[in-house]
């Protein structure tokens, strides 16, 4: 359920009026709707242009590479494996599509479609890359395995997680895949064991925060990952970061600056190894955050707020190197020059209209920091060089 950024005064509304209410009919993207008369988007761009205050539109800082069709409603979500071979994909037409690369073009490996029966919302691909965890709004999360490394790329089902209340937003897996994290709308984070590469437990369940938890994600990125470290965001415009205490976990620390629900995080290091967390939500803001002494995830402080990123809810942000990916329900995809040592923050560039409609997922690929993926309301998963 998406929201947009709200007021103290005004209520909380239904699923069906806070998707309405996201649009806004001033806005403008620079592409052209299929069959579009060329003086129309002429016009759409100065209105843009117009609105901005700016004399030139913003220069596009990415170019796709390849445009990825066969979701048949909204796609969700969008991620890499580990080698950069293969991205998945998921939406609203309750199916997860594998796509394996070939050069610079994608095909279509294999079609997911008989676990679910409503929603799938997020895909999390295992460090090894055999593993894809799908969650959905059907209260579920599969996870599957894949059974043939051969041209047919079969894939079978090795568990059913259930437990969640009502819809699961999110699947996150610590370094190691010893542990599979998801959350949802009931308001918890479950915290899943990887038996002996066959079975997985309920090692526990967090609470604390006080709406949808939109995200999870561990630590995969600092030095200082031999504890893991889960960070978590949620409707209650709040991050909270949790930790291994020996023989159960707990909230190590909560992170407030969003003035509004908090879409996604993603964790990523310091030179020196230090952990840095970045968060983007519905105010349109990107934020950095550090731990006050490297190492002690008890206290977290703020190294930078970058607003108005977009016009619109940030619904994902992605970190590689020294860029940050956003992507939002303005329809744009936004670069940011990133500082990880101090933090800083700054606007490289954006391709409004990537899609058509809001852009719901930003990803790396781990293996090519110069290419990334997006997929939006459009159904369609666009891939990007930059």
């Amino acid at each position: 359920r998406r929201v947009p950024a709200r007021a103290s005064s005004v209520a909380r509304v239904s699923a069906a009026t806070r998707r309405a209410t996201v649009r806004l009919p001033t806005r403008w993207t620079t592409a052209s709707l299929p069959g579009e008369h060329a003086s129309i988007a002429a016009a759409k761009m100065a209105a843009m242009q117009l609105d901005s205050g700016s004399d030139t539109p913003e220069p596009p800082v990415a170019t796709c590479i390849a445009t990825l069709e066969g979701h048949e409603e909204r796609a969700w979500h969008c991620e890499f494996s580990r080698d950069g071979s293969l991205l998945a994909s998921c939406g609203s037409d309750r199916t997860v599509r594998v796509w394996q690369r070939f050069g610079d073009s994608w095909r279509e490996a294999a079609r997911l479609d008989d676990a679910h029966d409503r929603t799938v919302r997020r895909c999390a691909w295992s460090p090894c890359g055999r593993l894809l965890a799908a969650v959905s709004f059907d209260a579920t999360c599969c996870v599957w395995r894949r059974a043939d490394d051969g041209p047919n790329m079969a894939w079978e089902i090795l568990a059913t997680l259930e437990g969640h209340e009502n819809e699961v937003k999110c699947a996150a897996w610590n370094a190691s895949a010893t542990l599979l994290a998801t959350c949802g709308r009931d308001k918890s984070v479950w915290l899943w064991e990887f038996v002996d590469d066959e079975a997985f437990e309920l090692l526990t369940v967090l609470h604390g925060h006080g709406g949808d938890v939109k995200a999870a994600c561990f630590d995969l990125a600092s030095s200082l990952r031999d504890d893991d470290l889960l960070a978590s965001c949620s409707y209650d415009d709040k991050i909270r970061v949790w930790g291994d205490d020996g023989d159960d976990w707990s909230s190590r620390c909560v992170l407030e600056g969003h003035a509004s629900t908090v879409w996604d995080v993603a964790f990523c290091a310091s030179p020196d190894g230090a952990r840095r967390l970045v968060s983007c939500g519905a105010d349109g803001a990107v934020r950095v955050w550090a731990e006050a002494t490297p190492g002690e995830a008890r206290a977290w402080t703020c190294l930078c707020a970058l607003e108005e990123v977009h016009a619109r809810p940030a619904y994902s942000c992605a970190v590689a190197g020294p860029r940050v990916a956003t992507a939002g329900a303005d329809d744009a995809l936004v670069l940011l020059s990133f500082d990880a040592a101090t933090g800083a923050l700054s606007r490289l560039g954006a391709v409004a209209g990537a899609h058509a409609g809001d852009v719901n997922a930003a990803r790396w690929n781990p293996a090519d920091e110069s290419m990334l993926a997006t997929c939006g309301d459009d159904g369609v998963v666009r891939v990007w060089r930059v």
